[in-house]
């Protein structure tokens, strides 16, 4: 009953206002075999690496049965939430969407927002591939019509503003953009800081006229938006190891052959390896680039940051009737 009112919510979601797609695609029922895969980020970024290598993949292991079709820049929907109502009704096949935008039909996922839930990359690899992550993935695919084909990311989210950050109480009263996120707003208001919700297209001229102090994101994002340019201090706080979910729905899955699903999942493993070690490498040029353009890196000393905002990812927890997991992960760490 819950897939099926999960789909029923967001046609009606998709159906009532919330943003027409750009562009159909060639997706008719005369061609159930072609699988529309599709991202709101450019032709550049790991995510396109990553459905390329998917592409290839698939239609090497079926002997081209079944294709692929990439779509890129926002042509089949410009956000996430607009991604995930196309699975559900169909115009997609397949996308990447992070927890924020799942909590919509299952809040549990909201966990992996969390700032400082993974101590470093490897915990959060240990993690997401790892018995905790096989459990959200069959929670996910119990309580909704989705399938969970890898787990993505989008980069370590750091800290950048006008000034240099050297201790926790250079937060206080530092106006941050932050991601609209009840918990990821507490955790800076826990840091002293004041956070505020600014449209990302919005942000440069917001950050040049101080309209906000501050924001955060990763390197890949702050070199691309050329934030650095009028915020130029960029300090490694490493506050949030990204989890993104590489998602298909039961419906997409039904229209293949058993063979033909195996070799879907198989080429899913390998698409998100692809798009990891994109991220990386993208993220290792960014930071390159900001750092020849004038940006001022620095390290901080990070455990004043994770212990003040303990007490909120307790809560949060607590709040999506996640305690156990929360436990278990922080077991897992470093």
């Amino acid at each position: 009953m819950r897939k099926q009112l999960f789909l029923l919510a967001t046609a009606t979601l998709l159906l009532s206002g919330c943003g027409a797609v750009k562009e159909t695609a060639d997706n008719d029922p005369g061609d159930p075999k072609k699988l529309i895969l599709a991202t709101q980020l450019d032709a550049n970024s790991p995510y396109a690496v990553g459905f390329q290598a998917f592409k290839e993949a698939v239609e090497e292991k079926t002997g081209g049965a079944v294709t692929a079709e990439l779509h890129t820049n926002g042509s089949l929907g410009g956000n996430e939430d607009m991604l995930l109502q196309s699975i559900a009704t169909g115009g997609v096949d397949m996308a990447v969407i992070s927890p924020g935008f799942m909590t919509q039909v299952l809040r549990e996922v909201d966990l992996f927002s969390l700032p400082y839930l993974f101590t470093s990359y490897e915990h959060w690899e240990r993690v997401v591939d790892g018995e905790i992550g096989v459990e959200m993935s069959e929670l996910i695919e119990r309580d909704t019509n989705l399938q969970v084909l890898g787990y993505w990311t989008a980069g370590v989210r750091q800290y950048y503003g006008p000034a240099p950050l050297a201790h926790i109480d250079d937060l206080r009263n530092v106006s941050i953009r932050t991601q609209d996120s009840p918990a990821i707003q507490d955790s800076w208001t826990a840091l002293g800081a004041l956070p505020t919700s600014v449209a990302w297209d919005e942000m440069y001229q917001a950050l040049q006229n101080r309209v906000v102090d501050a924001s955060e994101n990763d390197f890949t994002n702050i070199y691309q938006s050329s934030h650095h340019e009028v915020t130029p201090y960029l300090t490694l706080t490493n506050h949030d190891y990204t989890t993104r979910f590489f998602l298909t729905s039961d419906i997409v899955m039904e229209r293949f052959s058993k063979e033909e699903q195996q070799a879907i999942y198989e080429a899913a493993e390998e698409a998100t390896v692809a798009a990891r070690q994109a991220d990386k490498e993208l993220a290792k040029q960014s930071l390159e680039r900001l750092e020849e353009e004038g940006a001022i890196v620095q390290e901080i000393d990070t455990d004043p940051l994770i212990e003040q905002t303990e007490e909120v990812r307790e809560k949060a927890a607590a709040q999506l009737g996640a305690t156990e997991l929360y436990e278990r992960i922080r077991s897992l760490a470093d």
